[in-house]
């Protein structure tokens, strides 16, 4: 399992900004991934031959990681970049990405299966992938925006029923329109 993946058909995903991920703001964190993205074709092709071996019965993170001896962290990775690479929902159709997390778990675990199996598969064996999550500063960042300007409508006459969809808009990350008060943060 060389780092250099040129001679193989296989092509890695890198599904966060060309990257297997990093902490966003961390230099130490984007150079790992730099150092990460070097292997991920090997690694990731490896993970997808012992899923796609695995038939309907998929493999789990836990599975991949005993068999292989790699540590959780890049096997997560690998499934959740391959998880991710295709996956869209265009009006109403599902486009599944490279593996498919199964609604079954074992030992605590979702096995994945490929996506060539899981076209065979009842759609309610499968799960759609967690959501990309916001990174927790950006999301402080937005809720301090929002507040300190929640705070300058506060001063504003309003009736309560105005107020309270104010923080019920922000508290549910749903941005308030223009005519009800806020106006939207810069991004």
């Amino acid at each position: 399992m060389g780092g250099d993946t040129s001679n193989s058909a296989f092509q890695p995903s890198f599904e966060y900004e060309g990257t297997t991920g990093y902490v966003k703001g961390s230099d130490t964190s984007r150079a790992h991934a730099e150092f990460e993205k070097k292997r991920a074709g090997a690694i990731q092709e490896r993970v997808m031959n012992l899923i796609m071996q695995s038939a309907a019965q998929g493999m789990t993170s836990r599975e991949i990681e005993d068999m292989t001896g790699l540590l959780h962290q890049t096997v997560s990775s690998s499934i959740r970049n391959l998880e991710l690479d295709g996956y869209e929902v265009v009006e109403g159709v599902t486009w599944r990405g490279r593996v498919v997390k199964l609604k079954e778990k074992r030992k605590g675990g979702h096995p994945y299966v490929a996506r060539s199996v899981a076209r065979i598969l009842r759609e309610s064996a499968v799960l759609p992938p967690n959501p990309r999550r916001v990174s927790y500063k950006k999301k402080y960042e937005t809720l301090v925006t929002g507040l300190q300007g929640l705070l300058d409508e506060w001063e504003e006459e309003r009736t309560f029923e105005v107020r309270f969809d104010l923080i019920a808009r922000l508290i549910s990350e749903e941005p308030p329109t223009e005519d009800q008060g806020l106006q939207p943060s810069p991004s």
